[in-house]
């Protein structure tokens, strides 16, 4: 608009009504191509970088990163990768149950915690526990046998967490880095007992249900469903969870997770977990 000198509208010019607009559009062109730009690089950040260490978390139930720089968390993001820590309690079952899942793990190329029950220990060769720490999985300590560890006395709680720590390192070579109390059942008595034979408790936040669910379909569901990123999945070393291992790792796969394990090395100012469910 243009005004007279004595105040009154004379006119109005289109141009300027046009610079607005084609100012705004242009600078939504930049924004868009500024970030579709960050998101390639942060894309190639996360294809080319290794994953991230990690950590278990205060509570024990779940990964936490140790050094995840946000271009690679958020290219991870924009390509929907996610991770996962692999558990199986109570091996070894034996009769061949324990190579089966051993051998699906190496088919999806992942690795896992196998947390052992010491009195089970009979039933593996040493063949096979050498395989799981040359494939790369670890072996945790699940206590010697299976016991309700808050009803137990102290000499009896240090023999089923020492105890099988020892056994462990007697048969492998290698003490356990983590401990994992039978049925999720802890107290400040038992962590300190961990802390003091140098564990560290891990417990889990998805659950695969396969203890007491016999058919795959419900195995593979609660699987699928329970997984979320920096997840800690419980699964059994047990028949019907051979069977399947192999669909729900396919499925876990084609939604984005990638298979890690956490660092084995703590300091002692390392948080420790509080009691699980």
């Amino acid at each position: 608009m243009h005004l007279a000198k004595e105040g009154v509208v004379t006119g109005f010019d289109a141009r300027e009504s046009r610079k607005a607009p084609a100012a705004l559009w242009r600078g939504a062109v930049l924004a868009f191509a500024l970030a579709g730009l960050l998101a390639v690089i942060s894309v190639c950040a996360s294809m080319l970088l290794s994953p991230p260490k990690f950590l278990i978390s205060r509570s024990g139930q779940s990964l936490e990163p140790r050094h995840y720089p946000l271009l690679q968390a958020w290219g991870d993001w924009v390509r929907g990768r996610k991770y996962l820590l692999l558990t199986f309690d109570d091996g070894p079952f034996g009769s061949g149950v324990d190579d089966r899942i051993l051998d699906v793990l190496e088919k999806h190329h992942a690795r896992a915690v196998f947390f052992v029950v010491c009195r089970n220990l009979a039933r593996a060769n040493e063949m096979l526990l050498q395989r799981e720490i040359a494939d790369g999985d670890l072996i945790g300590n699940h206590s010697f046998d299976h016991a309700h560890l808050m009803k137990l006395p102290d000499d009896q709680l240090l023999h089923e967490i020492a105890g099988c720590n020892d056994l462990v390192a007697e048969r492998t070579g290698r003490r356990p880095a983590f401990f994992r109390p039978p049925f999720g059942q802890t107290s400040a008595r038992v962590r300190a007992l961990e802390q003091s034979s140098g564990l560290r408790e891990m417990l889990w936040d998805a659950n695969s249900e396969d203890s007491w669910l016999t058919r795959p379909e419900q195995i593979m569901a609660w699987s699928m469903r329970e997984s979320d990123n920096f997840s800690i999945l419980l699964m059994h070393s047990k028949p019907t969870t051979a069977a399947v291992l192999d669909q729900v790792l396919s499925g876990l796969e084609g939604r984005g997770f990638r298979f890690v394990l956490p660092v084995t090395h703590f300091s002692s100012r390392s948080p420790q977990p509080q009691p699980g469910s």
